[in-house]
């Protein structure tokens, strides 16, 4: 049960980010046909770099009675969207990202443990582009598509497009604007990638109850309320699933002819955490904004996949602290609506 949950929440997130994206860089107003997004909600990232890390805590490696420390797990990530169609009954837009992560260790149990060995000395990157896609029916209902395509690894180079790093989504939702303080929807996400294929259902519920208070809620990955200081200023405070598959070379190349293509990577990592966070954001100009992210991350299940072996080890790391700073470009509405 905590496994199917667990794959549940982490391939419903990117399908999450895709509809709050969309949401909030709706660029037109039309009297007859709903745009997403409420009142006061979060501002949408058009573009946006930024640096998280968890700082000091253990993992234990496959087959070690003691576990190695972990000095730093850093992501440095860019995204990019770029509005193509901006018409009253269809908006287009491209988004590209690219991400490293890093991990340094103090001490690895034992010495010649070859995944952290790996873990310690290479940069696993993330890098893709999606199609976003958002249709008004009236003025009640919207629809919204994603299709997306990430390579997720250990390899050389800014990026590869070998199949076995691949992450293929798409997902479709239908959502309800019921008034400008309140949508909510439904959807479906269809992931096929190197560790499984599966399509799952996920939900969305964004409401502002007055100028201070709201809730922004994409379910089950991310449970927010918000507190909007004045305008330019707010907070968010909850939860929020952080996760992430790798496909690595390990120790050494996979030598069986039997192996299928996707499974030429000898191992599968995954890491999973539910965050516990506070985040603040600042207007520091009209197109320029800051958000400080920090929190506890409550360690779930982390795992290595030995490919050839066709065995799975728990990695168990221990919780966390969490922290972010994030500088991002959303244009003012009052600059794009026409």
């Amino acid at each position: 049960m905590t496994k199917t949950l667990t794959i549940f929440i982490l391939l419903i997130s990117a399908s999450m980010d895709a509809q709050v994206s969309i949401n909030n860089l709706a660029t037109e107003t039309n009297s007859f046909l709903c745009q997403p997004g409420v009142t006061n909600k979060t501002p949408g990232k058009g573009a946006s770099i930024s640096y998280d890390f968890n700082p000091d805590f253990q993992m234990r490696p496959p087959g070690a009675e003691r576990s190695s420390e972990v000095r730093r797990n850093e992501r440095f990530k860019a995204k990019l969207k770029v509005p193509i169609v901006n018409s009253k009954k269809f908006k287009a837009m491209l988004g590209f990202h690219y991400s490293i992560e890093r991990y340094h260790f103090d001490k690895i149990d034992p010495e010649y443990n070859p995944l952290f060995k790996r873990l310690n000395d290479t940069a696993l990157k993330s890098a893709g582009m999606a199609a976003y896609f958002v249709v008004p029916i009236n003025e009640k209902y919207y629809t919204s598509f994603r299709l997306s395509a990430s390579y997720l690894g250990d390899y050389r180079g800014f990026m590869s497009l070998d199949s076995r790093y691949g992450v293929y989504r798409a997902a479709g939702l239908f959502g309800v604007k019921q008034r400008d303080d309140l949508e909510y929807g439904i959807g479906l996400l269809y992931t096929k990638s190197f560790a499984n294929t599966s399509l799952l259902p996920f939900g969305f519920y964004n409401r502002t109850f007055n100028k201070h208070w709201g809730v922004e809620l994409a379910i089950p990955v991310s449970l927010k309320v918000r507190y909007n200081f004045k305008e330019g200023r707010m907070m968010l405070l909850g939860t929020e699933y952080s996760s992430q598959n790798y496909a690595m070379n390990v120790a050494k190349p996979v030598s069986n002819p039997f192996l299928k293509p996707a499974e030429k990577a000898p191992y599968h990592y995954r890491r999973s955490s539910l965050d516990l966070t506070a985040s603040y954001f600042h207007q520091l100009s009209g197109w320029t904004w800051v958000e400080l992210k920090t929190g506890y991350a409550f360690s779930l299940k982390s795992k290595a996949k030995d490919l050839p072996e066709n065995k799975s080890y728990d990695l168990k790391p221990s919780g966390s602290m969490v922290g972010m700073v994030t500088v991002f470009l959303s244009p003012p509405k009052y600059l794009i609506t026409k």
